[in-house]
């Protein structure tokens, strides 16, 4: 049994439109029939519950007003809005997006606590964190990530690694770390690289558990060593290299050049994790799907 965990806070200063992610939002909860656990101040209430697809079972959260609510970044506003300053990408971050990002482990892991007190019957085997705004295109992921598909590749990854099963996480990979990585130590800070991908992630209740706990141990420690934490995934990178064994990961540059892309049979490359996590028929419908694109475009051309 899985569990997906995803919030949607409202943001003064986004990446991207309130259209936009109305529409995300919509190809998300309107086409996933898997369980989902949903966190959203108040004012989403009506539009969260309205994207969802009728029979699917959704629980809504709306007990944080915005990420700076949520206990680990509690009272953190003014150190988040001094540290913008060593941002290099600020002409596109704000304070509040650091916080969204940075609160995904604590409530991944509040997730799973509320739901064993709502239901105590229902125990998830794999819980995961999905970006609310991940699914920006068609698609036809129903029961998604297949509970098939995960089993194999946990059970791959333990017998790959030697780590039991329940204490593995998955990332999906984007780059690999430089070779100057080789000598990165744990004082030297957070890795701010495009490696790991902070838009899906997860493991057991209980490596989620871990998670939690030491992404904070980690983001406090960095903190008081006034590094820049604004980027989970900078912190996420620090900890894979620091905990390898806990950790699989499938890298989107191992599949064939030509199979990559909007028109390739595999997908666009920060979502290349979702078509492998689909089920066969699921995988099958999107190539067929990205196949059609491709006719349609050689049209324009006649």
């Amino acid at each position: 049994r899985i569990l997906l965990v995803s919030a949607l806070f409202p943001l003064t200063h986004a990446k991207h439109s309130q259209a936009d992610y109305a529409k995300w939002l919509k190809r998300y909860l309107g086409t996933v029939t898997t369980d989902i656990y949903f966190f959203a101040p108040p004012s989403l209430e009506s539009a969260v519950v309205a994207a969802r697809i009728s029979g699917a079972h959704l629980t809504l959260n709306t007990t944080f007003a915005s990420a700076f609510s949520v206990p680990p970044l509690h009272g953190l506003e003014a150190t988040y809005q001094q540290m913008y300053k060593k941002d290099r990408e600020r002409f596109r971050h704000s304070p509040e997006l650091y916080a969204v990002w940075n609160a995904k482990p604590y409530l991944t892991g509040e997730a799973i606590r509320n739901m064993r007190l709502m239901y105590p019957d229902r125990e998830y085997d794999y819980v995961f964190w999905n970006d609310a705004g991940s699914f920006r295109e068609e698609h036809g992921f129903r029961t998604w990530p297949d509970p098939d598909r995960v089993v194999e590749v946990w059970q791959e990854g333990s017998r790959r690694s030697g780590t039991k099963v329940e204490d593995l996480m998955f990332f999906a990979a984007y780059n690999m770390p430089a070779y100057r990585m080789k000598y990165w130590k744990e004082h030297m800070g957070p890795i701010d690289v495009d490696f790991s991908e902070g838009s899906f992630f997860g493991g057991s209740p209980a490596t989620m558990s871990w998670w939690a706990q030491t992404f904070y141990a980690y983001h406090d420690y960095y903190l008081s060593l006034s590094y820049f934490v604004g980027k989970d995934q900078s912190i996420f990178n620090s900890i894979l290299l620091l905990y390898p064994e806990r950790f699989i990961t499938t890298y989107y540059r191992d599949v064939s050049f030509l199979d990559r892309g909007r028109y390739g049979t595999c997908g666009w490359g920060w979502w290349y994790y979702q078509l492998w996590f689909g089920t066969k028929e699921d995988r099958q419908y999107m190539r067929n799907l990205w196949l059609s694109g491709l006719s349609k475009g050689w049209v324009l051309w006649r």
